[in-house]
């Protein structure tokens, strides 16, 4: 009846920190109920989710700090939310590293607005160990302690298990790779298309042509 749960268990650590890395509370909670399930340790879990939050803000925040030009962070910049995060960048340097992961829709241009902050990497480090150190914590520990109610919806599902479950998965995926795409895939875009030659150096090139 667990066929799929066992699949889920398999693959653990890497859901866990991935999902972590790009999106958040969701995957922590899947690993304290994995651990409730006996299947990994809670402390790795635990660890897990911490290193996924902490190098997926650290990654915006470097990012955001040396390739501020960038298009991808120039388009950020345009946004409400992100000028809503720069005023409580402004106001509350300190808390807001620590408390950004807990405001819902402002993680990404948090960290942009922290990373086009004067805050320094180091004070930014340390903060962010932190605050990534709490959210792992408190996630994971939901996620362990209201294990048995997760794991008794899993049971009354045993009839339609396989459909359900399949469904409920797809979705779990499809909402990361919404999301994910949404945040990251502007980046990933504007990239591919620096490195894509223009219109006319192809045809300078095929001519055999050049500025020579």
């Amino acid at each position: 009846m667990y066929e799929i749960l066992n699949l889920i268990s398999q693959f653990g650590p890497a859901i866990v920190f991935a999902g972590t890395f790009f999106e958040g509370e969701v995957f922590a909670i899947i690993g304290g109920f994995l651990a409730y399930r006996g299947s990994y340790p809670f402390q790795l879990m635990i660890t897990l989710a911490f290193c996924g939050s902490f190098f997926g803000d650290l990654a915006v925040f470097l990012f955001s700090r040396y390739w501020s030009n960038h298009r991808w962070v120039r388009r950020w910049k345009e946004r409400e939310r992100f000028r809503r995060a720069l005023k409580l960048v402004e106001r509350y340097q300190t808390y807001f590293v620590v408390v950004n992961r807990y405001i819902y829709g402002l993680r990404m241009p948090g960290l942009i607005a922290l990373g086009l902050s004067k805050i320094s990497v180091l004070r930014f480090v340390l903060l962010n160990l932190v605050g990534a150190a709490l959210w792992a914590t408190i996630f994971t520990t939901l996620g362990y302690v209201f294990g048995y109610s997760i794991q008794s919806v899993f049971a009354q599902l045993e009839i339609v298990e396989r459909g359900v479950i399949a469904v409920l998965v797809v979705v779990a995926i499809g909402l990361t790779l919404y999301f994910g795409y949404r945040q990251w895939g502007p980046m990933i875009q504007s990239r591919s298309k620096r490195r894509k030659p223009k219109a006319g150096e192809e045809l300078s090139r095929e001519n055999g042509t050049g500025d020579d």
